[in-house]
């Protein structure tokens, strides 16, 4: 295979161990020949098998060097003769329930569905990611909020109940903007303070009118988790 840093096979842990097919072998090294010349900060690209073990996983890791933070895994199962690409479960590496507007699916020979992925990812990798920061009175960061912003879709978040307006965390729960045991949904904030560029194509990104950007950031307190 060629020697580059894309889509390295993640090695499994001793009492997890699989094996990939000759197919799944010729798919990877396809995929590495189509993605060599690429260059992308703060990204990795790595294979490994799903939680499912019905598939060969090959995904990208996003990474937000300024903090540092695992933001999200993208990727494609490979099925022999189809993929289908998505989002994927920050551990399991399954595909999400609920797909996405940009979602992968097609058909073809390994060939085919090598370039079809590699498409793919460039056209993921050119997604404009934001941060978006609400300030209490302008000065302190109590909720936080990466992005895709060209479709608005949550990639991870954070809420500082201690540091948020008094009584706010409550008519957010009341309104339904809460997941599980409580993660509060940023999305349902008022329209964020700042925002910062963290990678992709800015000029597709659809951004909150008024909001204005930075280049640095103050600290971000609090437990960061998905969206849902």
């Amino acid at each position: 295979m060629p020697e580059n840093p894309w889509f390295a096979i993640d090695e499994p842990d001793e009492d997890d161990f699989y094996e990939f097919s000759a197919t799944e072998l010729a798919f990877v090294e396809a995929l590495r020949e189509r993605t060599a010349s690429w260059a992308a900060a703060g990204v990795e690209g790595l294979v490994g098998r799903s939680d499912e073990r019905d598939s060969l996983v090959a995904y990208l890791d996003f990474c937000d060097p300024g903090l540092p933070l695992h933001l999200v895994d993208i990727g494609v199962h490979f099925y022999g003769d189809r993929v289908r690409g998505d989002r994927l479960h920050n551990q399991l590496y399954t595909l999400t329930d609920h797909p996405s507007s940009w979602a992968l699916e097609a058909t073809g020979t390994i060939e085919e569905l090598a370039q079809q992925s590699a498409d793919w990812f460039v056209s993921v990798l050119r997604k404009p990611v934001v941060l978006y920061v609400w300030l209490n009175r302008d000065r302190w960061a109590y909720a936080a909020r990466f992005a895709f912003a060209d479709t608005n879709q949550t990639i991870c978040q954070v809420y500082n109940t201690d540091l948020a307006p008094p009584g706010q965390a409550e008519e957010l729960a009341a309104a339904g903007h809460v997941h599980g045991k409580g993660w509060i949904q940023t999305v349902g904030l008022p329209a964020p303070t700042l925002y910062q560029h963290i990678r992709g194509d800015l000029s597709a990104a659809v951004l909150p009118p008024g909001i204005r950007a930075v280049t640095k950031r103050g600290p971000i307190g609090g437990i960061w988790y998905e969206g849902w």
